[in-house]
């Protein structure tokens, strides 16, 4: 039986490393075989498109100027490159479990589009380019990680400098706080039009930050369909 393939998404900042390794732990001690991928992959030559874009000053322009139609190949490559492994994993049978995947287009790239006809007309685009054109496979499932903007930037600030960005603590999307909040608004339109693939966990209850542990209690929740246990 082939195997499930469920994606962690997310605005930056909303936690999704510290919740695939609480998931990572808990799959272990309970012996379900799976198998866990990151992207965009940034030590893999794959993402180097990617990471040159990301880069504060990176030669392609800003973000705005680049756009999400351009901006969105140097992901899809990325993504189509690794599909060959995700694929060999789910015929094995395992459950795959991705940090990012295609819909973080869809958040990062989707929230530059303000129009949501134009935006329906992007997302239609990005699936056609990449599940029937590259033929990447399609997530079974969706875990969508969401904060507001302003908890995200301070969750960002605290991150240590990263190689790929030569040292810079914040990428061109981090470190824009107009970007992180049409991210938001974007993910929440696309799990409100396709409800039945997204579990949305909301990080934040009025003023209160849930703990990981928290969090964690809801995800295990979510994946237990999955889990085959």
């Amino acid at each position: 039986m082939a195997g499930k393939f469920v994606v962690f998404e997310g605005i930056d900042g909303s936690g999704k490393d510290t919740q695939l390794s609480l998931v990572s732990q808990t799959l272990q001690e309970q012996s379900v075989p799976f198998k866990t991928i990151a992207f965009p992959r940034h030590d893999h030559p794959a993402g180097f498109f990617v990471d040159k874009y990301l880069q504060p000053d990176h030669p392609y322009g800003t973000p705005e100027a680049v756009g999400p139609w351009r901006a969105s190949l140097f992901y899809a490559l990325d993504r189509y490159d690794a599909s060959f492994e995700i694929q060999s994993w789910l015929k094995e049978g395992t459950l795959v479990i991705a940090d990012r995947y295609l819909t973080s287009n869809i958040g990062h790239q989707g929230g530059k589009i303000a129009s949501e006809e134009d935006r329906e007309r992007y997302v239609n685009w990005l699936y056609d380019l990449e599940y029937r054109i590259l033929g990447i496979p399609r997530p079974d499932f969706h875990i969508l990680f969401l904060l507001p903007a302003d908890v995200a930037q301070v969750r960002i600030a605290r991150k240590k400098p990263r190689l790929y960005l030569g040292g810079a603590q914040k990428d061109a999307h981090e470190a824009d706080r107009r970007h992180l909040e049409g991210a938001l608004l974007a993910y929440r339109w696309i799990a409100a039009r396709e409800p039945e693939r997204f579990c949305v966990i909301e990080c934040v209850e009025g003023r209160k930050e849930l703990s990981p542990e928290e969090i964690h209690e809801k995800v295990i929740r979510a994946l237990r369909p999955f889990l085959g246990t």
